[in-house]
């Protein structure tokens, strides 16, 4: 399962120890914002859209997990109860 909180913080620390880096990935981005700045805003809002799905599709299977959990409890326990 993506755990998305982990990556964030991990993309931040990064980005904190690395210095350069962090400059040289703003100064890209404000280039291309002023070079081309509908395909830069396309770009970041596909960006932004697949993170979404990839969130969305987390939290499906972590629902989904739980509840085959759930069911195999329930089964174990409709089966004691029918033993007895």
């Amino acid at each position: 399962m993506l755990d998305f909180e982990k990556y964030w913080s991990l993309a931040i620390q990064f980005l904190s120890d690395n210095l350069f880096i962090t400059a040289g990935i703003v100064l890209a981005l404000i280039i291309f914002f002023y070079k081309k700045p509908i395909e830069t805003v396309k770009f970041l809002g596909f960006c932004a859209l697949l993170v979404t799905v990839l969130y969305i599709m987390s939290l499906l299977t972590e629902s989904g997990s739980t509840g085959a959990s759930n069911k195999g409890y329930l089964k174990k326990k409709s089966e004691e109860a029918l033993l007895k």
